[in-house]
């Protein structure tokens, strides 16, 4: 039926296939984030071993605290859940000792801070308006300008232009009649 699902026995496929779906991961985590406004926190480690952390609306100790308050009959057990809980504890503790987003050794904790990115994204929506507003005054018909002011900065802008195309023009004339002199020259010798 489907395909069978078997570790990856060459190194180099198997970090391509992690990177990947790593990538893959982390945004189907974030969408579930966005979109549904939940806590989510995913921990795992590349082949190599590097440590990957992703949290949102929360900071992963938050969240397994959380899960692991949560009464027995409302969540699947672990095998020794007194060891879950002491290393929640220890996870809290350490948090509040060090900063959660800095690197430690080899380890890379990723932290998406959905709210910047959110800010982000409507910095370059901003942007993008006041660029297409730009681009609307030379891509709108003369039929649709509104008001005599309009019409007056539209043709000192269409005049300057005009200026500038008459030089061009006459710097290349300049040159084309230079380039035939020079042929006219060596044609002569």
């Amino acid at each position: 039926m489907g395909r069978q699902m078997k570790k990856i026995e060459d190194k180099q496929q198997r970090n391509i296939a992690f990177a990947k779906r790593k990538n893959g991961l982390l945004k189907k985590a974030y969408e579930l984030y966005a979109l549904c406004d939940v806590h989510v926190a995913l921990i795992f480690f590349s082949p190599s071993g590097k440590l990957f952390v992703f949290n949102a609306k929360g900071s992963v100790e938050e969240i397994i605290h959380k899960y692991v308050s949560l009464p027995t009959y409302m969540r699947q057990r672990f095998k020794d859940e007194t060891i879950v809980k002491a290393l929640v504890d220890q996870m809290l503790q350490d948090s509040m000792r060090t900063n959660s987003r800095e690197s430690r050794g080899d380890a890379v904790r990723y932290q998406i801070q959905p709210k910047a990115i959110e800010d982000e994204i409507e910095k370059y929506k901003a942007e993008l308006a006041e660029v297409d507003r730009k681009l609307d005054c030379y891509l709108k018909s003369p039929n649709k300008w509104d008001s005599l002011a309009e019409l007056q900065s539209r043709m000192e802008k269409i005049g300057t232009a005009k200026v500038k195309v008459q030089s061009r023009k006459r710097e290349l004339l300049s040159q084309n009649q230079s380039a035939n002199a020079s042929l006219e020259n060596s044609s002569v010798e």
